[in-house]
């Protein structure tokens, strides 16, 4: 899975203009995805793994994305990001049943199906949320 593109980040600009409770989500919602995305890259990096050690690292990864879903809909969104940050969550949420799914399909046969799914339905998901990361950053005026 590739790397999602992080949220751009003016902080110094954002520090001028007063807006202290955007920059703390920006950073918030950074660190949330950094988690995950070090989760999900660790899903397959090991051409050697296991059955078992793929499995841990896919439940690792759900977690993880049940994780970020959790502490999104925690943080309260500054309005012009609001739309963004729900797209954010639903992507999160998708991510998490894809992991899910594929260790469904892991555990019920070879895997090299379910690892096609990773894949080609992974790239979709980190599409929408790097579509929703553009969009946060383009409420917030971070672009």
């Amino acid at each position: 899975m590739k790397t999602h593109a992080a949220i751009a980040i003016c902080l110094a600009s954002a520090a001028i203009a007063g807006c202290s409770s955007t920059e703390d989500y920006v950073d918030d919602v950074n660190d949330i995805q950094t988690e995950v995305i070090e989760a999900s890259n660790s899903v397959g990096a090991d051409a050697n793994a296991s059955k078992n050690e793929i499995l841990d690292s896919l439940q690792a990864a759900q977690a993880e994305a049940e994780d970020a879903v959790a502490e999104l809909e925690d943080i309260d969104a500054p309005s012009d990001a609001e739309e963004g940050h729900d797209a954010l969550v639903k992507g999160f949420e998708e991510l998490e049943k894809l992991y899910a799914d594929v260790r469904k399909g892991i555990e019920s046969q070879s895997g090299s199906g379910a690892f096609d799914e990773l894949r080609t339905e992974g790239a979709e998901i980190d599409k929408e949320i790097d579509k929703a990361l553009d969009q946060i950053n383009d409420g917030l005026g971070l672009k």
